[in-house]
């Protein structure tokens, strides 16, 4: 869907990845408002990659059954053990992650 914008003068986006300025292009606004600029929009290589990084994150499960299955079987084996200062520790840890 295009939509347009009158009364501003057309800007041209320029950049390398690194770097983009913006300048306003010359146009002869006389009588005649025919237009044969598009829109083209370019995507880095690495915006690429984080796309692609995105892609796979998302299909990928939250939780990882393996580990679950083990800690239920150690935990109805009587096997697993908890070490209260790690335990205190990671409260600690979340703790302060909270006022940082």
């Amino acid at each position: 869907m295009a939509v347009e914008i009158t009364g501003l003068p057309p800007v041209v986006v320029q950049g390398n990845g690194n770097n983009t300025s913006t300048h306003v292009a010359n146009e002869n606004t006389g009588g005649n408002k025919t237009s044969t600029n598009a829109d083209v929009v370019t995507l880095t290589s690495q915006a690429t990659n984080i796309k692609t990084l995105e892609t796979n994150i998302g299909k990928q499960s939250a939780v990882d059954g393996d580990r679950i299955e083990h800690l239920k079987a150690a935990i109805d084996a009587g096997s697993y053990i908890i070490d209260p200062a790690r335990v205190a520790e990671k409260f600690i840890e979340f703790e302060i992650s909270l006022t940082a």
